[in-house]
């Protein structure tokens, strides 16, 4: 069943994203509300994936790859459902619905029918550090989209002939504060989900690191966060600078993330 809802929850993310991006071209808002209904329904379906998976497991879903790829997914919709509430940017589906659609697309593609799981972590911190993490994730994902959408429209600021994106793009106040909002977010959510995860890792391994690629990237991702949150706070920094440091740290974020999918190390479980 819970794979039925997963198909179902692509099928409702494919539709959003053709209309939400036909929406914004055509400048429509009745197109937008059918993508905005579309990801709604998708985001159900795939919370209720998850909800069922973890009752035929009795344990949460997460030990499997594309059991990652779905939570990731889910909660990236959640931000953008929450993100939408608060500022109803339309523009912003289609920087975020992309990243949604492909992740839920991986686990479709990924999908593992196995329902055993390792004795290493079968642990009461999966349900502190894995929450967490994944929620930072969430919150940063947003904190990129925010930050593309001012770099895009800074350029058009600045250029003599608008393009398309200029008036379709919210004001520059309001990409940034959507950034900072995000970031104040996600950054103690990742803070707390990497120091949950070191507790763990010395309570399961009993090494705080052993060599694992991605606590090293994770630990490198957490530190660009740190720096955009000190200029942003101590210098100052608003804009263009923090913007082009947020993407960074979102690349950091994907590339840590598929370090627990790909690259082996002590988070190998989830394949």
């Amino acid at each position: 069943m819970h794979v039925v809802l997963l198909r179902a929850a692509l099928a409702f993310y494919s539709v959003g994203l053709v209309h939400s991006v036909v929406s914004v071209l055509s400048r429509k808002y009745t197109l937008f509300r059918a993508s905005l209904y579309a990801v709604v329904v998708g985001f159900i379906c795939q919370a209720l994936s998850i909800i069922v998976r973890a009752n035929e497991l009795n344990y949460m879903p997460l030990t499997q790859r594309y059991e990652a790829f779905s939570f990731f997914a889910v909660l990236g919709a959640m931000g953008y459902l929450i993100a939408y509430s608060r500022y109803r940017i339309a523009t912003l589906s289609i920087f975020v619905f992309p990243l949604i659609f492909i992740l839920t697309f991986l686990a479709n593609v990924a999908y593992d029918p196995s329902s055993s799981i390792p004795p290493v972590i079968q642990s009461n911190w999966i349900y502190v550090h894995t929450p967490l993490i994944f929620l930072g994730y969430a919150a940063l994902f947003i904190c990129f989209a925010g930050s593309a959408m001012y770099l895009i429209q800074e350029r058009e600021l600045k250029s003599k002939s608008h393009s398309l994106f200029y008036y379709r793009l919210p004001s520059l106040e309001i990409c940034d504060d959507l950034s900072y909002r995000s970031l104040a977010i996600g950054f103690p959510l990742i803070t707390l989900g990497i120091l949950s995860g070191a507790l763990w890792a010395q309570s399961a391994w009993g090494t705080l690191w052993g060599g694992d690629l991605k606590i090293l990237l994770s630990v490198f991702t957490w530190l660009i966060y740190l720096l955009l949150i000190h200029y942003r706070f101590i210098a100052g920094w608003r804009g263009k600078r923090a913007a082009y440091l947020a993407i960074a740290g979102f690349v950091s974020v994907l590339v840590s993330f598929l370090g627990a999918n790909y690259f082996g190390g002590l988070h190998s479980f989830t394949q």
